[in-house]
């Protein structure tokens, strides 16, 4: 019987971690978006991995449930990554990305210990 991982929230931090814990297992991607699901089962498998799709609700238990009873029909459940939510998309668009420092306080001359001994 084949082992499967569950992913649930097929984001880039899910995949990373089904990545690592995936090797020579069935990675079974689920997300409330079927889309998103389709485009990591893509990557993943493009990268070697056996990979499935489902769509899961996590505030449905009906929904969780379907879930279970589908990887459960594919192998043995060896594992469940639940990434849902950590990272959502609305998250990084509100927030700006940090520019680097234009100046070092280590480089500026105000802050150089040599200039401090004056």
């Amino acid at each position: 019987m084949t082992n499967v991982i569950v992913l649930v929230g097929a984001g880039l931090i899910g995949q990373s971690i089904a990545r690592r814990v995936g090797a020579g297992k069935h990675v079974l991607l689920a997300d409330l978006r079927q889309e998103n699901a389709e485009a990591a089962a893509k990557t993943m498998s493009d990268a070697g991995f056996d990979v499935s799709t489902a769509t899961v609700d996590v505030s449905s238990r009906a929904s969780v449930e379907a879930l279970v009873q589908k990887a459960s029909s594919i192998g043995d459940i060896l594992g469940l990554i639940q990434a849902a939510g950590v990272s959502p998309p609305e998250y990084r668009r509100r927030r700006p990305l940090q520019q680097p420092f234009s100046k070092s306080i280590f480089t500026e001359p105000r802050f150089c210990w040599r200039n401090s001994a004056r």
